[in-house]
């Protein structure tokens, strides 16, 4: 449900279907791939070299399906990501490169800072490694990012609908407290209907249709973590 919510969410914004573009939305996998970089990070900082597969979120190649072929910090300001925590909770992200924050959205109000340092530590190098040499010489490297929490109230049942309603609500500027446990049932409904609807779309079965694999080697198995 999440990464097929998250595509629609790509898909509304390449097709212009929705006002903002220049934004960008991950899929679960990349929040593994991004654990699983940080984890060979911290075993030997000096000699750590991304992932092919990290750089192709970078330039807008992955993910697949709704791929929009922009930079990062180019063409596209911020990334939303959807992030499973401590195996049981769902929680969002908001990563903008040129304030150099990482949002929180949880329902639940937690804290989070020592789960984002993978985040704050890889999308940096990513953000680096897919400018092109002139643009290089004006991105700044860091290591660690501001950390910027959302305190919401929520059902942890819901947490899921919470992420995604949350990265909805902030695209479009809106208050996050617009999501509560009165309205959240109905939110499930319709995000429901969304993915109904977009099973019968036919501009989404044609751009389907069109698909081609991404042209570069296999990476090694990632680890979940």
């Amino acid at each position: 449900e999440i990464d097929a919510v998250m595509y629609i969410f790509r898909e509304n914004t390449h097709l212009r279907r929705w006002k903002p573009d220049r934004v960008a939305f991950m899929s679960c996998m990349f929040c593994a791939q991004t654990r699983s970089a940080y984890h060979k990070f911290l075993v030997d900082k000096r000699k750590f070299k991304l992932d092919s597969w990290l750089l192709e979120y970078g330039k807008g190649e992955l993910p697949l399906y709704g791929r929009n072929k922009k930079v990062w910090d180019v063409d596209i300001d911020r990334i939303y990501v959807p992030v499973f925590s401590s195996g049981n909770h769902w929680i969002s992200l908001c990563i903008t490169f040129s304030l150099r924050t990482i949002e929180v959205f949880d329902c639940l109000g937690r804290k989070y800072n020592k789960e984002m340092e993978a985040f704050a530590v890889i999308i940096p190098h990513i953000v680096k490694a897919v400018q092109t040499t002139a643009n290089k010489k004006k991105t700044k490297s860091c290591s660690i990012w501001s950390l910027l929490l959302a305190d919401e109230a929520g059902s942890c049942g819901d947490c899921g609908v919470f992420a995604l309603k949350h990265i909805e609500c902030h695209l479009f500027g809106m208050d996050l407290s617009l999501m509560d446990d009165e309205n959240i049932l109905a939110a499930r409904y319709k995000m429901a209907v969304d993915l109904f609807m977009a099973a019968y779309d036919p501009v989404l079965i044609g751009r389907k249709a069109l698909y081609t694999p991404p042209q570069h080697n296999v990476s090694d198995v990632v680890d979940i973590v």
